[in-house]
């Protein structure tokens, strides 16, 4: 039994049909009573407190974790998950639900194919000005978030082939934290390993929005990137540009140092869209520094977006998966399938649990 966003409805006093939106439900039972709303900080907040207790309860605690996943499932990720949970001996039909209704709110497989393409914004002194506002030198976090009607499926173009536009990572090195939640916190970007005085550039070309120290960032660089996204470079020892300053993908802007609020030597970036920080490992490949696809699909959330490359396969963990049937069934290595999803090879699968296949 899959997941169902639609039933037919008499209208009444006519002969005809009409479809009307739904959400199938099974029974009243729901993760959390009352309405409460299901995000991703309360989320978080609840299972530090499940797990705090003398007695936790096991079965809240894996729906609660569970649940979390399908914020980066598709249409058909979501559908596969489902259908996984009616395999089950005992069925969750208090996650079910729960998944149904996040589910009537996320973008169909035709809404992102019609979604908004953002501009190239190659030809303006202040790139994307138009989606961000005034432009701000002094302060790194001006924008955001700026939700707009345009907002609830964006497709980036993250390359320009005409404008010879590419990528590059910020520098190679050893990924020592990712994007997620750390210690109880929020960690929005991605940190790597580096020596002080090392180089670091700019992922994609554009501006340089801010370049100067900012509290715990240290010595940071801001660039507004043609393609509509910002990126953030934190803890640099020397800063090599200036605001306004025109950069091409893979042009010095700063050295690594361990500037700020930095217990070592390392490279903090981030990559925002309007202010709101996205996982940089949805559409780089941080093992081999590459970028995952040429278009990015950013969804809009209540707080934020889900991210993931147009084109990208999800796999939904299935009773008797294992890390090496997944990796042969899509053609790639076991290591990458791990580092991809920022696993080990004696992590435990968990049926529902949604892994990141790098598109093809």
């Amino acid at each position: 039994m899959g997941l169902c966003l639609g039933v037919q409805a008499m209208e009444p006093g006519c002969g005809g049909t009409d479809t009307v939106a739904a959400v199938v439900q099974y029974g009243d039972n729901k993760l959390l009573e009352g309405g409460e709303s299901l995000t991703d900080e309360r989320l978080d907040q609840l299972l530090d407190s499940l797990c705090a207790l003398p007695d936790a309860p096991a079965d809240m605690i894996r729906d609660l974790e569970l649940f979390k996943r399908i914020r980066s499932l598709d249409e058909n990720g979501i559908t596969a998950m489902i259908d996984s949970l009616f395999e089950l001996d005992i069925v969750p039909y208090a996650l079910v639900n729960e998944i149904n209704l996040y589910a009537s709110q996320m973008p169909t497989a035709a809404e992102v194919r019609g979604g908004f393409a953002l501009p190239w914004y190659s030809g303006l002194d202040h790139p994307a000005d138009e989606i961000y506002g005034a432009w701000n030198t002094t302060n790194p976090n001006a924008y955001g978030p700026l939700p707009g009607a345009m907002d609830s499926v964006v497709l980036v173009q993250l390359t320009d082939q005409e404008e010879l536009c590419g990528f590059s990572m910020p520098i190679h090195g050893v990924v020592t934290s990712r994007f997620g939640w750390r210690n109880g916190r929020p960690h929005n970007g991605v940190d790597i390993d580096l020596q002080v005085w090392d180089t670091v550039r700019t992922m994609f070309p554009g501006v340089v929005r801010f370049s100067g120290t900012y509290g715990g960032f240290g010595r940071l660089v801001v660039v507004r990137h043609y393609n509509g996204l910002e990126t953030f470079y934190a803890h640099l020892h020397r800063l090599k540009v200036t605001p306004g300053q025109h950069v091409d993908a893979g042009q010095l802007l700063g050295l690594g140092g361990n500037s700020g609020h930095s217990t070592g030597s390392h490279l903090h970036f981030e990559v925002r869209f309007k202010g709101v920080p996205v996982d940089a490992g949805r559409f780089i490949d941080l093992r081999n520094g590459e970028l995952l696809c040429d278009t990015l699909v950013l969804a809009k959330t209540r707080w934020s977006y889900a991210a993931y490359p147009l084109g990208t396969t999800f796999h939904t963990v299935r009773k008797g998966d294992h890390l090496s049937g997944i990796a042969d069934l899509y053609g790639i290595g076991i290591q990458h399938l791990c580092e991809l999803n920022g696993i080990t090879r004696r992590s435990m699968l968990r049926v529902g649990q949604q892994l990141l296949i790098a598109a093809r």
